[in-house]
């Protein structure tokens, strides 16, 4: 790895010291003896990642460090993937018993395709995608390997600890339908720009990178990237396509399903900072005309910044006219009402959908007189 001092730059954040590592420029400035550090390595999904390019640099680690920071959260992030991993592994040959095309989306794919070992992608759930007519034989199949369906939520399903989400479009339509305007990217689209392989050793549907890759700029732009290991993903798939006629499929699936915005953010942000070989025209006939709000969301954005609301803000931009942006915008602050019943019963979301909203409110209210004054001072 070559040298980069940290403390030289103007992006001396966590998150941009994590990029610099898995990028592979380990820096003396990165102090990997603080707890801080790896705590918030493993909230954005980079732990096992950081730690196998440090292990690899021959950089030495306290032994109290190692052991409480990164070796138990380690075995735990591997106990709970492998879990993941053996489930999915019967659902697959369940599925191609009963003889169901599916999709499996990001976290198991992702990491058996990209990450050498596979362990390094941390994974919560598995994402399933299969065409609406197929639904309730999945469902079935589903039951007899001993799922369960959860209340209010007929298509995510339980084992124990291990969570199945079954989708029958990609995007999250069904939640925000606002969402069907910003791209005509749908579930066909998946299955259509498919070939048959093998995933965890089971015959599978495999989407080839004009799919993938402009769905993960969206996923990740649609929680406005909050975690590192989405831009990773990205970066890493960027890597898998070494030629200029791969290039030239992915920028015909990006413009297809016109999502030039997100993947101009998320392939800008990974050739910069994660060294994915992404060509400059690509991005090139990516940028979009940027105002000076969205130019200064960009600018932090790529500085590692947390932009409040970049998901909706850009979202809003991808609206076809005023009159949907202003329905995307009603939808996004109320959407209706089984949405609303399902964030009341996620204990997480504290005071419910409106105490949620509150502080999203003050938040954004913040936010308004910050740009606001910016303007004002030039």
């Amino acid at each position: 790895m070559r040298n980069v001092n940290c403390s030289n730059t103007s992006e001396n954040t966590l998150r941009a010291q994590y990029a610099l590592i898995l990028g592979r420029h380990m820096s003396p400035a990165c102090d990997l003896s603080s707890r801080e550090f790896w705590d918030v390595a493993w909230q954005e999904g980079v732990g096992a990642c950081v730690w196998h390019a440090v292990q690899a640099s021959g950089t030495p680690l306290d032994a109290a460090i190692r052991k409480t920071c990164v070796e138990q959260p380690l075995r735990s992030q591997t106990a709970h993937t492998l879990m993941l991993r053996a489930a999915a592994v019967e659902v697959l040959s369940a599925l191609n018993a009963a003889d169901l095309d599916v999709v499996m989306l990001r976290g198991q794919s992702l990491a058996e395709m990209l990450y050498n070992p596979p362990i390094l992608r941390p994974q919560t759930d598995i994402d399933l995608l299969v065409a609406a007519d197929s639904e309730t034989r999945c469902a079935a199949v589903l039951l007899q390997c001993g799922f369960s369906s959860l209340p209010g939520h007929p298509l995510l399903f339980a084992r124990g600890e291990v969570l199945l989400d079954v989708h029958t479009e990609p995007l999250g339509i069904e939640r925000m339908a606002s969402w069907a305007l910003l791209t005509p990217l749908r579930a066909g689209d998946f299955f259509q720009h498919a070939a048959n392989g093998t995933l965890l050793g089971e015959p599978a549907l495999l989407p080839d990178a004009s799919v993938c890759l402009p769905y993960l700029c969206f996923h990740a732009m649609k929680h406005s990237f909050e975690r590192l290991i989405w831009l990773q993903d990205i970066a890493l798939l960027a890597g898998r396509i070494d030629t200029s006629a791969g290039w030239r499929e992915v920028a015909e699936g990006i413009a297809r399903y016109r999502l030039e915005r997100p993947c101009f953010y998320a392939l800008s942000y990974a050739a910069r900072h994660l060294a994915a070989p992404v060509p400059g025209e690509v991005l090139g006939a990516l940028r979009p005309d940027m105002d000076w709000r969205e130019r200064s969301m960009f600018t932090r954005f790529m500085r590692h910044e947390p932009v409040p609301f970049l998901a909706e803000r850009v979202f809003a931009r991808m609206q076809p006219d005023f009159s949907h942006r202003m329905a995307f915008w009603r939808e996004t602050i109320w959407p209706d009402a089984r949405v609303r019943r399902q964030v009341d019963a996620d204990p997480s979301a504290q005071g419910g959908f409106v105490g949620k909203r509150r502080r999203q409110i003050g938040r954004a209210a913040i936010m308004l007189i910050r740009e606001f004054r910016g303007l004002f001072r030039g």
